[in-house]
């Protein structure tokens, strides 16, 4: 038995000692944009890699364990039959993606994905495009790395594996175990959220954290979504459709400026799953949020604001890149499209801001990790406090995140823009004050948890506004999504993407003031824009909510359904059923621009880093 559990982890070995040569090679290959690395970014590349490198293995041992429990009671003669030709077929397959993926980096600029099926359909154009002599010396790559992992396999393993004697069922049932465990490696772990490409994402250069992926990981990713990335919705001719978004966010109005400084800090906070229907003055309880409520009346609220989204994930990028939520996708979740999205820091800095995203839980939770970095963001997160700070599931506080934010903004002599995306309201509800709103079931703690968040805001405002740096400083309160709770609101209701929207701080012209038009969180980066004079062209599906001709209305998506509101119609259309859930006051111009925006949103989506 210790014979065939030594050579099932030196197995193992092999395939780690593949992936991590594998990387090597992608660096060598790949030299004009190796050679601008650090030497630390090219062992961090290595070492992160690493991760993504077990996961694979994880895979791979899983399947070869199933086969050392089959193979108990026969000699090694029957496994060598059985792992030879697995061997050989898994080396073929991983080498050709490997060494494609050299070539297809340096021409494409990401890591291989599904991308290279959509040019299957015309093979013959694919080959023309790529020169004999390349082909030849890919092809001599490819039989390199295969014959030589191969003829290692056989050195290595060959006498190891025929040498093996027959085993009793303890064997059988310990290898079954180590099968199951493979689920560790495999998920990344045990915490909440399992692995995903922005896990080895470390480094503001966008080519250090691609050399860290493994491209055997990221194509079996690309496939198990494939539909998730070449879905269409072709509801019209494209050109109509384009015309008809294009007409509906035509906007030549000028701009109410309401920022008396031309180069103001900027602080967003994010809030965890606030919904209207727990803010007061938007129409909610009011007893949840009394310093929302409170702040309100000092600063500009939007009470016509929706999500774009049902996720957190969609909501970030809806709010710092001004692009829209897709309903059975999520655009974060592929880093060579979000490196291709314009993002608020990058415009910002162009003025000589910087850029911090603050989060007390795991950057690495929905693929935010890429994101950021392809933003060029500097990150705070619970891997920078202490593990007595990390008291709640999902990791920091509010109150303590609050307070290394204030902290924070007292020693920045730049201009900045700080992003916080709060936690505490989120499930299971934990907050570390004594229960206000008392109950135990699943609505009364989630409502007490959002008093808790509010709390803390309303102590962030009173020390800030103590600071000299109030004056100069404008702060934008949305939350991520909307929520069922309280109320078990469906998922296709426009009340559940009803969400708040508010604007404070010392830079602003106008107090107690209240936008009515109607809008979502992607019009946030061109609003914030326009009011510093900023070239917007870039945020196509943006629009400047300060504007006295700014069109009226928010679209948002949700699992497989897609909605529109507006001043005089709300429209929900659902995907599987291709039927409207809600319907009122829509005339059949309107359902045309409601599909329309779908169509163009998808058509975006899917063209996003094909350039």
């Amino acid at each position: 038995m210790k014979k065939r559990v030594i050579l099932y982890f030196e197995y193992a070995m092999f395939w780690m000692i593949y992936f991590i040569i594998s990387r090597l090679i992608f660096l060598a290959y790949n030299y004009p944009f190796t050679g601008k690395l650090t030497f630390s970014e090219i062992f961090l590349s290595n070492l992160y890699g690493l991760r993504l490198d077990l996961s694979v293995t994880g895979y791979i041992m899983l399947i070869v364990g199933l086969i050392f429990v089959f193979t108990t009671f026969t000699d090694g003669k029957i496994l060598y039959k059985i792992l030879t030709p697995f061997t050989v077929i898994f080396s073929f397959i991983f080498s050709f993606i490997i060494i494609s993926d050299c070539e297809l980096y340096r021409n494409w600029g990401f890591r291989m994905d599904t991308t290279p099926l959509l040019y299957l359909r015309t093979p013959t154009e694919a080959i023309a495009s790529v020169k004999a002599g390349m082909i030849i010396m890919l092809i001599s790559f490819f039989l390199i790395l295969f014959i030589t992992s191969v003829w290692s396999y056989r050195k290595f393993f060959k006498n190891k594996i025929k040498q093996l004697k027959p085993n009793n069922y303890k064997s059988a049932l310990l290898f079954l175990f180590i099968s199951a465990a493979m689920i560790l490696p495999i998920r990344g772990g045990i915490g909440i959220a399992p692995i995903n490409v922005g896990m080895v994402y470390f480094s503001k250069t966008n080519y250090a954290n691609n050399a860290a992926v493994n491209v055997i990981w990221n194509v079996g990713y690309s496939l198990a979504n494939l539909g998730a990335t070449d879905k269409s919705y072709h509801f019209m001719d494209d050109k109509k459709a384009e015309k008809t978004v294009a007409d509906l966010y035509s906007d030549n109005g000028k701009t109410e400026k309401l920022i008396k400084t031309d180069k103001p800090n900027i602080v967003i906070l994010v809030l965890e799953s606030f919904t209207s229907k727990i803010i007061g003055v938007l129409g909610g309880r009011s007893y949840v949020t009394p310093n929302l409520n409170r702040l309100s009346h000092q600063g500009i609220l939007f009470d016509h604001f929706y999500a774009s989204g049902d996720r957190s994930d969609k909501g970030i990028v809806a709010i710092l890149s001004g692009y829209p939520a897709q309903p059975t996708s999520s655009i974060i979740k592929f880093p060579q499209k979000t490196h291709t999205l314009p993002y608020l820091s990058h415009t910002l800095a162009k003025m000589g801001y910087s850029s911090t995203f603050y989060y007390g839980g795991d950057i690495n939770f929905a693929n935010m990790r890429s994101y950021f970095a392809n933003g060029g963001f500097n990150t705070v997160t619970k891997d920078d406090f202490k593990k007595s700070d990390c008291n709640s599931k999902w990791g920091v506080h509010d109150h303590i995140m609050f307070k290394r934010l204030l902290n924070d903004i007292d020693k920045d002599n730049h201009h900045f823009l700080k992003v916080y995306f709060t936690l505490s309201s989120h499930e299971p509800f934990d907050v570390p004050m004594k229960t206000v709103i008392k109950g135990d079931d699943e609505q009364d703690k989630f409502l007490n948890a959002a008093y808790y968040t509010d709390s803390c805001i309303g102590n962030f405002f009173e020390q800030a506004k103590k600071r000299a740096w109030w004056n100069n400083t404008i702060f934008i309160l949305v939350a991520d999504h909307g929520v069922r709770l309280p109320d078990n609101t469906p998922i296709n209701a426009v009340l559940k993407f009803k969400i708040p929207m508010l604007c404070l701080g010392g830079a602003l012209t106008k107090q107690d003031t209240i936008i009515h038009t109607y809008g979502s969180q992607v019009d946030i980066p061109k609003t914030l824009l326009k009011q510093l004079e900023i070239e917007t062209e870039k945020y196509q599906f943006s629009k400047d909510l300060l504007s006295k001709t700014s069109p009226s209305f928010a679209f948002f998506s949700y699992n497989n359904g897609f909605g529109f509101v507006s001043d005089s119609l709300q429209l929900v259309h659902d995907n599987v059923t291709n039927k409207y859930t809600t319907d009122i006051g829509s005339t059949e111009n309107d359902k045309d621009t409601l599909k329309a925006c779908l169509q163009v949103l998808i058509n975006d989506f899917n063209n996003q880093g094909n350039n």
